[in-house]
């Protein structure tokens, strides 16, 4: 997975099971959204300047999964992720969770840059686009 630039584990919970006993198809989403999140947090560590704030955040609009394998109580995921695109105002986040060898889904994200206050998508800050880039993401 080194064509990966960043990984996120988690393990599975006792209440992320469905009644089957298997990992619940909602808490794919949970597990993808952490490390969206963890991702956000290392290049907000590196760029200060794009921490959430009044005046940028950004948002999910768009999420596509495909399930390829059930996931178990108490069993370790890693999901990784890599930028795939970016454009004016808007990037792509691919994502694959993996426990060991098994896949037990890929898919991705569409975000937008947005700033709540004036209610509008805003561009991808300058920082923040040359990170997505330098991780892998092509240019829209």
């Amino acid at each position: 997975m080194t064509d990966w630039p960043f990984s996120y584990r988690d393990e599975i919970r006792f209440a992320d099971l469905d009644t089957q006993g298997h990992l619940n198809n909602v808490s794919f989403l949970v597990f993808v959204e952490s490390a969206r999140i963890a991702y956000a947090v290392a290049v907000a560590a590196e760029h200060p300047e794009l921490r959430p704030s009044l005046t940028f955040t950004y948002m999910v609009v768009e999420s596509k999964i495909s399930y390829r394998s059930p996931g178990q109580f108490g069993e370790e995921i890693e999901t990784v992720l890599r930028p795939s695109s970016v454009g004016r105002s808007s990037f792509r986040m691919d994502f694959e969770m993996r426990v060991a060898d098994r896949v037990l889904a890929d898919g991705y994200s569409v975000q937008v840059t947005y700033d709540p206050i004036a209610a509008r998508s805003v561009p991808v800050p300058q920082p923040l686009r040359e990170r997505l880039l330098a991780d892998g993401a092509t240019q829209r």
